[in-house]
């Protein structure tokens, strides 16, 4: 109670201090100023216009962006005298233009930038407030337009991210239609917690949770579902350890910063725009076709006799449609401006019965004060809903059924309305038309945000953020069903609010004509809580589909508390522009921590160089080369997944004797002492231009050492516990990132560009007691001293000395029998007659984690045409086919008709189907990720700017070895250790878009 009351204190102090900065900031215009209106159009050197650009008067708040035709206009009052207008845009060179503000009160600038095809002049916003250019950070930092974003085709932000950026792994763990998506940023960097990046939208953290309301642990949504990917204007994506010692531990896994569009002054702009989708399944799997079945379930009898098959595929899946209809309105005058936008998503699932629907709107109001002051506004509402199926892992779903069953059985009602019984599980088709699981979702973001410049190199930048989301899942099972015969509802409710309060100072200098300082430094205060309640029931009444009048009800309810805060101080000199230098320190707390334990120092040291700019290498190579950069960077950063608010204390369950409350003493200790998992990272790198500005490469090797590993550790029987959770662990990783940008082509009426990512990691655990644990796929992943997190560590063939398969006398395989040596190595045994005896042995027997990540895109633009297509792949990687082993014993599968056909000794699945070696398959891929065309008319018709014609697909084929639907998907969902499960998955659908989008 007390930390809620100090929690509102601290809110509404928060809140009374910008309400009196606002206000006072208003009475602040006391200069003697004139009005002036600037004015003109921005164009690349092949003469395309600039949409996007920012266009700015340097060291103030004052500016503008160009529009769809790259023209720009704004007003302005300002004292006369001299100035310079400064203009950037993602992937040209920044420009700067002497500006003399006198008599003239209208002032026109034509303005031509030049490629950039390194980024290096690109702005971005490194956490300090401030504006940074890239080429004097000694980290990666990547970003992404929002064209490229929208273009995409993915529902959700983070999908579009696949493939765009080296060292990112995009993985969507299910083909719902608002499947949940895990993104890694380099690798993994924890056993037990997320390895998930920080995700902050216009200076709010916002939560992107996986909620599991429907207790299926495969129909998961991430919570950026919520986000419409046409309100983004761009992302940047940072990595790296050294960057995280800016933004604090909750960044350890790296930051995607999305940015959303603002208005600009002038007449009103309105863009429309709408599409329509065909969803349809990409590929069929195998399954038993052959017309007999066994007489007998002796695998000795071969005695068939003829029976009907059924594709219970077709029965399930459908080709499915969806719109996207987006409006949006932005326009202001003087120092006002403003954006926003109204949106309506609905999108089928290829599964029958399942659909996601979204309505969002978004309003951002931004002032200038005046020529050192700003104030901007922005908030987000969206509401969402979806109908789902169970599916997937651990429970019942409609393609588990599918699995368990020979598919002789015709799954359809008879006359009476009764399904026949197919398996332990319920019917398909009962599924589909009696069961009800559906998910809700509210979400609102708003920030409140200042911008102060009071004098010439001082930059005051404050952040007020709040994120509210709340999810319910609803489920209805019926009576009668073969898996709950009385019928079962649940009703699942997770609420998440967090707040941020973020200020940072930037104050810049030249020391000299030389060398120039810049000094950051800030303060972050950030608070979260949630609450979960749960009510199950079971036994209904007969037409009761809540929990209501049920025989029996369960409650539950959880609620938890975290603050976390930290301050840093950062110093960089630049020296003649080309070398950088930047020292930081951070100290971060966190309450989930002990109290001796909270506060943790994290410091960052890195240097960037443009070797290029010096005369010795202009003389030799500047020829060659346009541009050499030199980065290194080394930081430390904290990770807070791992451990929840209460994870540190011994959590004691209430019991009731003899009609008296009591307490029941926990298995598992509690432990003040624990402190968070430290990361340390070293990267190094080159980034370089060639062939006048044509090429580009950016090459970067890291190293990540993890300690203090929050892993738990068995105690002896006398402290009358079984374990407690420790800091013992530790994890490496070291990877390569390459990323190549090159422009073969580029006139007036033609340019072609290509991009290719390509990226490696070597994940290794250790300090984990006992030698392993398990950590999901049914145990079957483990955490193993070692060996990559998440290897699969079970059973394997029986094999003679020259590999091949040591059969029964029967003729079937067999698993591996034998003992474990000293060192936990396995040892194979024989007995008199060479057959395999003593125990069943398991060892390392595959790995869901790629050799390397790649991807190549190619964009053509020929006048108002443009052609766009993304291939990805991901090589080197093991997946664990739970749909392969249950096909293997359950009849409807391919091995099955195999037997049934004379191809294979009778029983071959069933011994298969005890030896998880066999239903280890290689997951490597190439897909077809994005390919898009379009075509842009310019003032079609009186009164319409711009018309867009877009037709694209999304995931059209994929080239891999995998027997099931798709090596992609993962039975654990977003599990950050788990991965490569596959087990009655909906499959990612080929997606079909056709998309027209006016400017008016």
């Amino acid at each position: 109670m007390k930390s809620t009351m100090m929690s509102l204190y601290s809110f509404k102090r928060l809140r009374y201090l910008s309400s009196f900065v606002m206000l006072m900031l208003l009475a602040l215009n006391a200069r003697s100023q004139t009005d002036f209106t600037l004015q003109g159009k921005v164009t690349s050197d092949n003469g395309e216009p600039v949409t996007g650009a920012t266009v700015q008067i340097k060291n103030t708040t004052l500016g503008t962006i160009t529009d769809i035709s790259g023209d720009y206009t704004f007003q302005v009052s300002i004292e006369p005298g001299s100035y310079v207008l400064i203009i950037r845009s993602v992937g040209l060179l920044t420009k700067e233009i002497p500006l003399s503000l006198g008599t003239q009160t209208v002032v026109e600038n034509d303005i031509t930038m030049e490629m950039d095809i390194l980024g290096l002049d690109a702005v971005v916003i490194t956490g300090t407030g401030g504006l940074t250019e890239k080429k004097q950070l000694g980290n990666t930092i990547s970003t992404i337009s929002g064209m490229d974003i929208r273009e995409s085709g993915a529902l959700d932000i983070t999908g579009s991210l696949s493939g765009k950026l080296a060292g990112i792994q995009v993985t969507q763990n299910s083909g719902d239609p608002a499947g949940g998506i895990s993104v890694r940023l380099r690798s993994a960097s924890t056993v037990n917690g997320s390895s998930d990046p920080l995700y902050i939208i216009d200076g709010v953290i916002v939560n992107n949770n996986s909620t599991n309301v429907l207790n299926v642990t495969s129909v998961v949504q991430n919570r950026l579902s919520d986000i419409n990917p046409q309100d983004i204007e761009r992302v940047e994506v940072i990595k790296g350890a050294a960057a995280a010692a800016i933004y604090g531990s909750r960044a350890s896994n790296g930051v995607v910063q999305i940015f959303t569009k603002k208005g600009k002054a002038g007449k009103p702009v309105i863009t429309l725009s709408t599409s329509v989708n065909f969803n349809s399944l990409r590929k069929k799997r195998d399954f038993n076709e052959e017309p007999f079945n066994w007489t007998s379930s002796d695998i000795t009898v071969l005695d068939r006799e003829p029976v009907t098959r059924y594709d219970y595929q077709d029965m399930v899946f459908e080709n499915s449609t969806g719109t996207d209809n987006y409006i949006s309105i932005s326009g202001g005058k003087d120092n006002t401006n403003y954006f926003s936008s109204f949106s309506y998503l609905k999108n089928e699932g290829i599964l029958k019965g399942t659909d996601y629907e979204r309505v969002g709107g978004r309003i951002r109001i931004n002032q200038i004060i005046n020529d050192w002051a700003s104030v901007s506004l922005g908030s987000y509402i969206a509401r969402s809903h979806s109908n789902d199926m169970p599916n997937g892992g651990y429970g019942f779903g409609v393609l588990q059924t599918i699995l368990f069953t020979n598919n002789r059985i015709d799954p359809a009602p008879n006359a009476d309305g009764v399904y026949p019984v197919m398996t332990f599980y319920p019917n398909i088709l009962e599924y589909i038309e009696t069961f009800d699981f559906q998910q809700k979702n509210n979400r609102s973001i708003s920030d409140l945000q200042f911008n102060l410049s009071p004098f010439e190199g001082l930059n005051v930048n404050y952040v007020l953020g709040y994120d509210h989301s709340k999810s319910t899942g609803t489920r209805y099972v019926p009576i009668g069903t073969t898996t709950v015969n009385l019928g079962t509802a649940r009703t699942s409710t997770i609420g998440t609010t967090q707040l941020n309060s973020d200020l940072n100072v930037t104050y810049e200098k030249e020391l000299s004509t030389k060398l120039k300082s810049t000094t950051a430094g800030g303060f972050t205060w950030q608070f979260d809580e949630s609450e979960l309640s749960t009510i199950s029931a079971s036994g209904l009444a007969l037409g009761v589909r809540t929990t209501d009048g049920a025989a029996t009800i369960v409650t539950d309810e959880l609620r938890s508390k975290r603050s976390i805060w930290g301050g840093y101080l950062q110093q960089t000199f630049g020296l003649k522009d080309k070398l950088f230098v930047t020292g930081a320190i951070r100290l971060d707390g966190a309450s989930v921590f002990g109290e001796d334990e909270r506060n943790q120092f994290y410091p960052k040291v890195s240097m960037s160089y443009l070797i290029s700019q010096e005369d010795f290498w202009q003389n030799l190579l500047g020829s060659t080369f346009d541009s050499f950069k030199f980065r290194a960077a080394w930081g430390q950063a904290g990770n807070l997944t791992a451990i929840g608010p209460f994870d540190r204390l011994s959590n004691y369950t209430a019991i009731s004797i003899d009609g008296s409350s009591g307490l029941l003493a926990p298995s598992q200790l509690g432990n003040p002492d624990l402190k968070p998992e430290r990361q340390t990272e070293v990267e190094i790198g080159v980034d370089v231009a060639l062939l006048n500005n044509r090429l580009g490469l950016e090459l970067t090797y890291y190293t990540q050492d993890i300690e203090d590993l929050l892993l738990e550790r068995t105690l002896s029987p006398s402290t009358g516990a079984s374990s407690r959770i420790e800091n013992i662990g530790t994890m490496t990783n070291k990877g390569f990132e390459a990323l190549i940008t090159a422009t073969p082509i580029q006139t007036n009426d033609l340019t072609w560009s290509v991009t290719g990512t390509f990226s490696t990691n070597e994940n290794e655990v250790n300090g984990v007691e006992g030698e392993q644990i398990s950590i999901g796929n049914f145990g079957f992943s483990v955490a193993k001293n070692g060996q990559p997190l998440g290897v699969f560590y079970q059973g394997y063939y029986a094999r003679n000395p020259d590999g091949s398969l040591l059969l029964t006398p029967q003729g079937l395989p067999q698993r591996e029998k034998g003992s474990f040596d000293e060192n936990g190595n396995p040892v194979p045994e024989r007995d008199a007659q060479g057959q395999p005896s003593g125990s069943n042995l398991s060892k390392v027997i595959g790995d869901p984690n790629p050799d390397f990540i790649a991807s190549l895109i190619n964009e053509v633009d020929y006048k108002n045409f443009s052609f766009r297509v993304q291939f990805d792949a991901v090589q080197g990687f093991d997946v664990l086919s739970w749909d392969t082993r249950m096909f293997y014993r359950f009849g409807g599968g391919p091995q099955e008709g195999s037997e049934l056909r004379g191809d294979e000794v009778r029983g071959t699945g069933r011994a298969k189907f005890g030896i998880a070696e066999s239903y280890i398959e290689d997951g490597s891929f190439v897909k077809l990720r994005e390919i898009s065309a379009s075509y842009q008319w310019r003032n079609p018709i009186r009164g319409i700017k711009n018309l867009r014609f877009t037709l694209s697909g999304r995931n059209l084929f994929s080239i891999d070895d995998f027997s099931s639907y798709d090596p992609e998907v993962n039975m654990d969902a977003q599990s950050n250790g788990s991965r490569g499960g596959i087990m009655g998955l909906v499959p990612i659908p080929r997606v079909v878009r056709l998309g027209l989008t006016a400017t008016f």
